[in-house]
């Protein structure tokens, strides 16, 4: 798996799933079953806005030099494993109340994918 891959699969969950947000929000935070005053829905949208311009950041990076790459996967490491905390806390707290396993699973995912190229395939493709 190399950065390139990586950037565009997190690229493509996250602008969609943003889009979803800035566009649907009701039925975005109803997929949930969450909360859907109008001040859910204003925050919806701006976490939508703020996936989507992830995700644009992401998709851009493809093809920028290696150690770019590298620490732009770091970020995004310690972006998927915040998340995945917020998540969590949201799944315990029954903020979350239906459907909590997708978004743990696709944030565990991505950072599983993040930890590989950054820390495990370096030391997989050095000479013995």
């Amino acid at each position: 798996m190399s950065y390139k891959l990586l950037f565009i699969i997190n690229a493509i969950v996250v602008f969609a799933f943003g889009l979803f947000l800035l566009v649907a929000p009701t039925a975005g935070l109803e997929q949930f079953r969450m909360n859907t005053r109008a001040t859910d829905v204003f925050l919806a949208r701006a976490v939508g806005a703020a996936l989507m311009s992830l995700g644009l950041v992401l998709f851009f990076a493809r093809d920028v030099d290696e150690s770019a790459q590298k620490f732009l996967g770091m970020a995004a490491l310690a972006g998927a494993v915040l998340g995945l905390i917020v998540t969590l806390i949201g799944v315990g707290s029954k903020v979350i109340v239906a459907n909590g396993w997708i978004l743990i699973v696709v944030e565990i995912l991505i950072a599983l994918g993040y930890a590989f190229v950054i820390f495990l395939q370096p030391r997989m493709q050095q000479p013995q």
